[in-house]
């Protein structure tokens, strides 16, 4: 009767999202069900899902992909909206041991939680599994972006730990998309003096964040090294396998990982993965373009 159920339930969900997103296998063109998606991702140790963080369509598929990964293996959940400072807060409410009220005081929640992260902590809570605050602390992203790497030296040993031990700005497609999508080159022939000097430290202040997560994610892995991981983070992080997949791939070469990205396209219901399609990720989420000012 319970299998009868979650399958009425998830032909339901499948027929809803008829018109809010196609799911796209990028090797072969073909349109994936959730079902077939969550089928298919059994075949990875690490998947990535990248998002845009006020889609709410989005949120609702990683609300329902997560019971369809959590089978024989067992699952991990990875948050760029969490920090390491907070882990142990995390920790304790996953684990039961402070309540929420404690928990949101302390753990600095995202303006969009309970609509959109709180699902997935919960189901995290209610099937006793392990939460990873991934990122870098904020404050310290932002002391990189206005100071530069200087601000390393005035670090003490607890506060550089909440740090990636490797901290990294390679100058290669990463950067460039970086550039391109803050409004510049990263070649110094076809961009300004001044405006390179404004973007290099933010671009330092990203990869912060991506070495931090990448670290965070091997640990975790390690740690468990028969688990599953889903990751959830800003597209960016994760598009064409670039940021913070790229850190985990040279850390550990040998690891299935998939990544889900998602593509704004008039033409979602019926257009084919293009050429940036296909690099960008395992499988592509078509979605309608949002309405300005709506809800995305």
């Amino acid at each position: 009767m319970k299998y009868i159920f979650l399958l009425i339930t998830l032909l339901s969900l499948s027929l809803a999202w008829a018109d809010d997103l196609r799911i796209v296998q990028v090797k072969d063109g073909k349109t994936l069900t959730l079902q077939d998606l969550g089928k298919a991702l059994e075949a990875y140790d690490l998947i990535f899902f990248g998002e845009f963080h006020d889609n709410s369509t989005l949120h609702q598929l990683e609300r329902d992909i997560l019971p369809l990964l959590d089978g024989k293996r067992e699952l991990v959940l990875s948050f760029e909206m969490f920090e390491r400072d907070v882990q142990s807060v995390l920790t304790d409410y996953v684990e039961g041991k402070i309540d929420e009220a404690n928990f949101l005081e302390n753990s600095r929640p995202w303006g969009n939680y309970d609509p959109d992260y709180k699902p997935l902590v919960e189901y995290a809570k209610e099937h006793k599994l392990k939460a990873i605050a991934a990122n870098v602390p904020r404050i310290y992203a932002g002391k990189l972006a206005r100071q530069g790497m200087e601000f390393l030296e005035e670090l003490d040993a607890e506060e550089r730990g909440w740090l990636a031990a490797k901290i990294t700005a390679p100058d290669d497609a990463y950067k460039s998309a970086f550039y391109a999508y803050m409004g510049a080159d990263s070649s110094p022939m076809h961009a300004m003096n001044a405006e390179m000097n404004t973007i290099e430290p933010m671009y330092q202040a990203q990869c912060l964040k991506d070495d931090t997560m990448a670290e965070s994610i091997v640990f975790a892995l390690k740690a468990k090294p028969k688990s599953r991981l889903i990751h959830f983070n800003g597209d960016f992080h994760s598009r064409a396998f670039l940021g913070t997949v790229s850190r985990v791939m040279e850390a550990l070469p040998k690891l299935k990982i998939a990544v889900i990205s998602p593509v704004y396209t008039p033409a979602w219901q019926t257009q084919n993965p293009n050429e940036d399609d296909n690099q960008a990720g395992t499988y592509i989420i078509f979605l309608p373009e949002p309405l300005e000012g709506g809800d995305n």
